[in-house]
């Protein structure tokens, strides 16, 4: 029988959190990368300025997928604490499914995009398609997470920070 932790570990909380922000920063510097991908692919040239947010949202998408694979690192070797007390089983397995699709769609969004930007295959439109579900699981997860907190009272939010 495994023991699970009483807390994450601290470079769990930190990276989850590396991670939040890093999305938060590449929905924001997703104009540029697009622009630049369509004249890479057109045979055109990129706009002034694109190129340079382009570059960083490789960076930062780079950053996020090194990240994700630190923190399955992490889980495997520390574990995770169990649900909080009291959490229904079904909501318990809702949850484990949540974490297994966010960390499945950050890397397949990495994978993608770095096909994408790198001219090997044109998926530009999958890592779109990614986009939105990541979005919808990101939205779900903190509403689930301000439920838990404040509805629940159970201590689940404050567990990550």
């Amino acid at each position: 029988m495994t023991v699970s932790p009483q807390a994450y570990h601290p470079a769990q909380k930190i990276l989850h959190w590396v991670v939040v922000l890093g999305i938060l920063a590449q929905w924001s510097l997703n104009e540029p990368i697009v622009r630049v991908i369509e004249a890479m692919q057109t045979g055109g040239t990129p706009v002034d300025g694109d190129m340079t947010m382009a570059l960083v949202h490789v960076s930062i998408g780079s950053a996020i997928f090194l990240s994700v694979l630190a923190r399955l690192v992490l889980r495997m070797r520390h574990g995770v604490p169990d649900h909080a007390l009291g959490t229904p089983e079904m909501q318990a397995q809702i949850a484990t499914w949540m974490h297994r699709a966010l960390y499945a769609t950050l890397i397949a969004m990495v994978i993608t995009g770095g096909m994408t930007w790198n001219g090997v295959a044109p998926l530009g439109d999958l890592h779109f398609y990614f986009n939105i579900l990541l979005f919808a699981l990101a939205l779900a997860h903190a509403a689930a997470a301000l439920f838990n907190q404040f509805v629940r009272k159970d201590g689940t939010l404050r567990r990550m920070m």
